[in-house]
């Protein structure tokens, strides 16, 4: 699955209310469907996309031809909170969820770089063992 927006589990559609409160509502997968076509159809007026971990919002006035140019932008690498699109998840879940996965990220990138050091150590000291049994 790319990580795109359009198939990230934050991308959330809201209503701002004249009191300043903010609704927000998962995009279902229909309407996901829908987005991979290229259409942005089922947004009415009154809906702005948004990323429910902040990384970007449309606010009060979208436009639409931006829409979907910013929902499937491949290029947030290490900007993003990707989280694949699980219907049913609560944002809560899907934020622990995502916390986890970063750090098992991190994990296995730092238990390769001390593989290798291991190897190149354990590499030295045998060169360092030869080197003294010919002297």
């Amino acid at each position: 699955m790319k990580e795109i927006c359009r198939n990230c589990h934050f991308l959330t559609k809201d209503v701002r209310e004249g009191t300043g409160r903010v609704l927000s509502f998962s995009v279902s997968p229909e309407e996901r469907a829908t987005v991979k076509a290229g259409e942005i159809d089922f947004l009415k007026s009154y809906y702005g996309l948004k990323c429910q971990m902040g990384v970007w919002d449309e606010g009060v006035v979208p436009g639409k031809e931006d829409r979907l140019e910013r929902i499937n932008i491949t290029n947030r690498a290490d900007k993003c909170f990707f989280f694949p699109h699980k219907p049913g998840m609560m944002f809560q879940a899907a934020i622990e969820l995502q916390k986890r996965a970063q750090e098992n990220r991190q994990l296995k990138r730092s238990n390769t770089y001390t593989r290798v050091g291991l190897w190149i150590a354990s590499l030295a000291l045998l060169i360092n063992a030869v080197v003294n049994l010919f002297k």
